[in-house]
């Protein structure tokens, strides 16, 4: 049996209007993503290169990487 899927559609354009906006973009103050390990039950916001903390959020990512990945054997 074969499920076929309507695609998600994001935007919405009015028909009825010569051009349409995008849409606006996520303010600067809200994480775009979050990274989860389960193993550690760590979730870790990943924030916007226009945010005052992202330097101190690549730090914090790269830090819980190194962490997470000692417990790989290789």
């Amino acid at each position: 049996m074969t499920c076929h899927h309507q695609p998600h559609i994001d935007r919405y354009f009015d028909i009825d209007e010569a051009t349409s906006d995008p849409p606006s973009r996520k303010p600067s103050n809200e994480p775009t993503g979050y990274l989860w390990n389960g193993g550690t039950q760590e979730l870790i916001p990943i924030l916007p290169e226009d945010h005052p903390d992202y330097r101190q959020n690549a730090e914090i990512i790269a830090a819980a990487l190194r962490r997470w990945n000692r417990g790989i054997s290789r």
